[in-house]
């Protein structure tokens, strides 16, 4: 869960320089896996 962690705030830092809200969507959904793949809880 660590690793998923770090790359869902890579993931972040992503999503905060994202342009448009496709792109927006797209990294989010992409977390939401990372989280649900890790056993965490999807936001």
């Amino acid at each position: 869960m660590e690793r998923a962690d770090k790359i869902i705030g890579v993931l972040a830092a992503v999503y905060g320089v994202c342009v448009d809200q496709t792109s927006k969507d797209e990294v989010h959904r992409l977390a939401n896996e990372l989280r649900k793949a890790s056993g965490q809880p999807e936001q």
